[in-house]
């Protein structure tokens, strides 16, 4: 036996209990996760930073009380705010890209619906009063389910905008997180963990060996926030609770595939380097015991809320991590074929040759890619996209090229794969609305952000068509108003009331203006007409719209 291992020559020997040296395989108990909430640091990692873009308003308020009521205590590694400002937009933008893709799916849908409808009726000689009165029963339920959509992701993400003085998410985090952000390494000191962390990625030594697929520097930032952990805790000499929504196996340890705590090397490591514990919570558990133990307010639906998120976050990252590979080479090879492919015009001899192909949709103006989507066939898409440019100022469909990739089914139900193209390439138009076609009537009104596709191509009142210079009542005028003009009107139903009133046939020149103008003149005097950046709505009811190019109001008193 070696001296170092020789027992004491008098005395008794077991002087240790059976946790001292071993305190990282404890399990937590209650009275650790209040000792730790109410004295030791509570650090969040990027994610948990990043998620409070997607929780609901109310959801959102409370965890920030609680992040509140934790004072000095709360802090976030230097890492942490590099991650959050690399993908703040994308984050506020989630909301807004999956609801568009949703709003495009349903337009998709009802056009093949009506092409169907369409065929069927010409093969069985339905008349055209059968056939109208037939679309006009399902449509409705088509465009409102698109403008509830719409309306409600308008809501939800309301001011994420990607101008910063404008967003309340981030406007509020740095209110909460000020003077609470860890310092940022030297260069020596950052080069040095950087090598460090991508050692540890090639032997997978936890942290952060599950992101070696990201490449270059970036499989090294779950180091990088681990080793700034280590240090500020050195100087606290304070034990950590860390809060994560990363569930990967490079951080947590799993019994029987139930998260059982920290992974057994992290919390060796900081034991040794600290000479404290560490501690980790997902953030639903955190929001649980802020609301046992500091007696935080914090609803059972907040709760529900941060698993909502969290399982949709994790589900995702699961599925990116899982295809990466193919579907990093798949998205690599579709962006090379649209970018080189040449650029054909949005006039109808070109889209003829597309028009039942599904494909992947490039849009480029002033030669620069603006816009990624996919087509159901394509042509449909791209027609669409033509009359949204119609009826605009500052561009028209002239300005506009296109080109597709030919693309299967299943590529074109594939969420990852057309985010990590926008994602790569950040198409402007991606991010500012112009793929949502129906405006929905209350996201008309609302307040838009200055690059907002709408606030930088204003519809154009000066657009001519003669169909608007032949109507004789309101009636007549309206329809024809919401048929021949490429821009959203909405006109509440009401306007059946007066739809016989007659209009002055004699100031209607073909022009949207002219028409709007004898219409309002035609109207009752609690009715108002809103010309807003991409819509107009014609309701009876009278508004502030600060935004509005042009508002009218009835002239006849009922």
């Amino acid at each position: 036996m070696s001296a170092s291992n020789a027992a004491p020559s008098n005395g008794p020997s077991g002087r240790l209990s059976l946790a001292d040296g071993f305190e990282f395989h404890l399990s937590a108990s209650p009275m650790d996760y209040e000792r730790v909430l109410k004295e030791g640091l509570v650090a969040l990692d990027t994610n948990a930073v990043l998620n409070l873009y997607r929780y609901t308003d109310t959801a959102r308020q409370e965890l920030f009380g609680v992040l509140r009521s934790l004072g000095e205590r709360l802090w976030i590694p230097h890492q942490v705010a590099v991650e959050f400002w690399r993908n703040r937009e994308s984050a506020a933008s989630d909301l807004d890209f999956f609801g568009n893709t949703v709003i495009e799916e349903l337009q998709d849908f009802r056009n093949q619906i009506e092409q169907s409808l369409r065929t069927w009726a010409n093969r069985v000689a339905l008349s055209h009063e059968d056939l109208n009165q037939i679309l006009n029963d399902f449509k409705p339920a088509f465009d409102g389910a698109s403008s509830r959509v719409h309306e409600f992701a308008g809501e939800r993400s309301e001011g994420r905008s990607r101008n910063t003085f404008e967003d309340p998410v981030l406007l509020e985090l740095q209110e909460v997180l000020s003077g609470k952000i860890g310092i940022p390494m030297t260069s020596k000191v950052y080069e040095e963990a950087v090598a460090e962390g991508l050692r540890r990625v090639d032997e997978r030594v936890p942290p952060g060996y599950k992101d070696k697929k990201k490449g270059d520097n970036g499989a090294a930032g779950d180091y990088l926030v681990w080793a700034q952990i280590l240090h500020e805790a050195k100087l606290r000499r304070s034990e950590v609770l860390l809060i994560t929504g990363d569930v990967k196996e490079d951080w947590w340890r799993r019994e029987s595939g139930e998260i059982r705590g920290p992974r057994l090397e992290l919390s060796q490591e900081f034991h040794a380097a600290v000479g404290s514990r560490l501690f980790m919570l997902r953030p639903p558990r955190f929001l649980e015991l802020a609301r046992e133990v500091l007696h935080a307010t914090v609803a059972n639906e907040t709760i529900s809320d941060a698993n909502r998120v969290e399982l949709n976050t994790y589900a995702l990252s699961e599925r990116m991590d899982t295809a990466s590979g193919i579907l990093a080479s798949l998205r690599n090879d579709i962006l090379a074929y649209v970018e080189n492919e040449p650029r054909r015009s949005l006039f109808d001899e070109d889209l003829e040759l597309v028009e039942e192909i599904p494909a992947v949709i490039a849009l480029f103006h002033n030669e620069n890619l603006a816009y990624l989507g996919f087509g159901r066939p394509a042509g449909h898409r791209l027609r669409r996209f033509r009359k949204k440019l119609s009826g605009r100022q500052n561009i028209s469909p002239q300005d506009v090229q296109f080109t597709i990739a030919p693309a299967s089914v299943d590529q074109m139900d594939d969420r990852v794969l057309i985010q990590g193209m926008v994602s790569e390439r950040r198409p402007p138009w991606n991010m500012n609305g112009f793929g949502v076609i129906e405006a929905g009537r209350l996201r008309a009104r609302a307040r838009l952000a200055e690059n907002h596709f709408d606030m930088l191509y204003p519809i154009d009142i000066s657009f001519t068509t003669d169909r608007l210079a032949t109507a004789e009542t309101v009636k007549q005028l309206a329809t024809s108003l919401i048929e021949n003009v490429p821009y959203r009107i909405y006109i509440g139903e009401m306007i059946r009331e007066v739809g016989d009133t007659p209009v002055d046939k004699s100031a209607l020149d073909g022009t949207v203006k002219t028409a709007l103008h004898a219409l309002a003149n035609s109207l009752p005097d609690y009715w108002q007409i809103s010309v807003m950046p991409g819509a107009i709505t014609v309701e009876p009811m009278l508004f502030d719209a600060p935004e509005a190019q042009l508002v009218l109001r009835g002239y006849l008193h009922p």
